[in-house]
């Protein structure tokens, strides 16, 4: 019993550390090369559920319309204004990317997960501003995107995504190695 508290110490430090990791991981515009292209998201990750839209810069929005038995594969559809501009199967390490030969929207799949109440799709984003479209909103001011189960949702189009991304990504991960971490201790501690 000697081992708890100090247990308890350092399971209470790991979880500080990654709950506080995402507050400074604010999306801010950034102008890079010679050329002269505005990167709106540069690589933040994310993770939604079977059936979540995510809202991202001037309107783009991705859904997580299904995701296979085995976890292998998810169905993901990127809209524009509520309007479908792509849509595939997707595995690991895949990308989908908007244009083809634009590269505005990248979207990389890192793994998928089925669980036994939500089936999750880790992923991150790349976006670069959309010359044909209007300038981002600069406010960070969010309120959360529809959700797509609904056979009556509707999308009102943001200009900004939520301005703390990758968090869910960090406190499922924080929250799998708390548990995994609390499973070993109490064995040990038989």
């Amino acid at each position: 019993m000697g081992r708890m508290p100090q247990v308890s110490r350092i399971l209470l430090l790991l979880s500080l550390v990654l709950l506080a990791y995402p507050a400074d991981c604010l999306n801010t515009a950034a102008t890079t090369g010679s050329n002269e292209t505005q990167i709106l998201i540069d690589g933040d990750g994310y993770v939604l559920a079977n059936g979540e839209q995510r809202v991202f810069y001037q309107g783009y929005s991705i859904i997580i319309k299904g995701v296979d038995a085995k976890g292998e594969r998810a169905w993901i559809e990127l809209l524009q204004n509520g309007t479908s501009v792509s849509y595939g199967i997707f595995e690991a390490d895949d990308h989908l990317v908007y244009p083809e030969d634009g590269e505005i929207f990248n979207m990389t799949i890192d793994h998928i997960y089925v669980g036994s109440q939500k089936d999750l799709v880790f992923f991150y984003v790349r976006q670069c501003r959309d010359p044909d479209l209007p300038e981002p909103a600069p406010s960070l001011d969010m309120t959360p995107a529809p959700n797509a189960s609904g056979s009556n949702a509707t999308s009102t189009p943001q200009d900004t995504p939520n301005p703390s991304p990758g968090c869910g990504a960090w406190m499922a991960a924080g929250a799998v190695l708390l548990c995994i971490a609390s499973k070993r201790f109490a064995r040990r501690q038989r």
